[in-house]
């Protein structure tokens, strides 16, 4: 049994590796989510905008959640899962027909052709801003989501922000035009609450950090697994909702989350004092072989007690429901139309990220055979 809170002298904080133990960190009191509050990061890099919820403390943070989350509860979200099955179908269109037309140098990518596209198209949808806005968001992505990096530096600090700048210059005239418009779509919804404009903005923004990234990373890494373990796919087609739980399990998206601690605590029978960080590693967290049996093994009909991949208490992730159903529909139909789909590369490229669990691309044949213009693949 792996030691459930150890001390990191490197980074400078208690790494959390214990399901319970980083259950009472992120269910209890006396925590702080507030980069300000770290000492991991230094001052410059830890003002974010106070109007992000992701970083904030009670009572901002409560209040932000209470207006925030009507728009994702799970009847808003089911209600759009027909529109989600569509984008899913249309994105596997194009992926079959650039898997037909691919030549030698570019099999189609799981993660580039699909994964990303089908959370950038939902997005695009929920905000509506068209083909013009889901460009701008597949461009400012990848730089947006360096502001979550727990070791985040001015080089990510400054992509982050720059793409931040061409996010707000984007959708700036788009809140103006809805502001007092009785539209169904998430900005228009968001503009009738009592949110500040600011705070509607920073909404989106995080929307599109925290929920594109994540969720095309689940599918890539969620198809990778399934793909090694084909035996599987009966049962992700039987009970898609309980398949998506056990990969988010073991595939979950995001390795780490950072609180600090605000008063002094007991973990796990080590002491950590106020204003000391602590880093928990869910990778780990949701493998703890206290709560699970055999944890390392995926397992698509496992039941039993949930896991920690979308977080808990009162930062549980907002958008836990639609990433969900974004995995659900997408694998599902993926491995429906495609049930003898391989990857093209072993073992595949991992990002280099200490906080996402993240693909760096994954080349994939869409039949089991492999195509005579792709080289060098096991």
């Amino acid at each position: 049994m792996t030691q459930s809170v150890i001390w990191d002298e490197q980074a400078g904080a208690f790494r959390v590796r214990g399901f319970e133990e980083a259950s009472s960190v992120l269910r209890g009191s006396g925590w702080s989510s507030d980069p300000a509050n770290s000492p991991l990061l230094p001052a410059d890099l830890a003002q974010v905008p106070s109007s992000m919820m992701l970083f904030t403390d009670p009572p901002d943070h409560t209040r932000l959640r209470r207006l925030i989350a009507p728009a994702f509860s799970a009847r808003a979200v089911e209600a759009f899962r027909g529109r989600v099955a569509s984008v899913v179908e249309s994105c596997l269109d194009q992926l079959e027909d650039a898997f037909q037309d691919r030549d030698s140098r570019e099999p189609v990518d799981l993660l580039a052709d699909f994964g990303y596209l089908v959370p950038l198209a939902v997005i695009a949808e929920l905000l509506d801003v068209g083909v013009e806005g889901a460009q701008v968001f597949l461009e400012q992505t990848p730089d947006l989501v360096r502001l979550l990096e727990v070791d985040a530096d001015q080089e990510d600090l400054r992509l982050a922000v720059t793409a931040g700048i061409e996010v707000t210059l984007f959708l700036t005239p788009i809140l103006a035009s809805r502001k007092g418009g009785d539209g169904e779509d998430f900005i228009s919804q968001l503009l009738r609450t009592e949110l500040t404009v600011d705070e509607v903005m920073a909404t989106c923004v995080l929307l599109l950090a925290a929920g594109h990234e994540t969720t095309a990373n689940l599918i890539a890494s969620g198809g990778l697994a399934l793909m090694r373990h084909r035996d599987q796919l009966p049962a992700l087609q039987e009970n898609p909702a309980r398949a998506v739980d056990e990969l988010v399990r073991l595939e979950g998206p995001v390795k780490i989350i950072g609180r600090t601690a605000l008063t002094d605590h007991d973990l796990g029978g080590v002491r950590v004092g106020a204003g000391q960080a602590v880093l928990i590693e869910l990778d780990q967290v949701n493998r703890d072989e206290r709560r699970w049996t055999a944890p390392e093994r995926l397992d698509l009909t496992r039941e039993g007690p949930g896991n920690l991949g979308f977080g808990t208490g009162i930062h549980f992730c907002l958008g836990a429901a639609l990433a969900r159903l974004e995995a659900e529909e997408a694998l599902g139909r993926f491995f429906g139309r495609f049930p003898q789909a391989q990857p093209l590369t072993d073992p595949p490229t991992w990002r280099r990220s200490s906080t996402f669990h993240a693909l760096a691309e994954l080349p994939i044949s869409l039949h089991q055979r492999e195509h005579p213009l792709v080289r060098g693949v096991a």
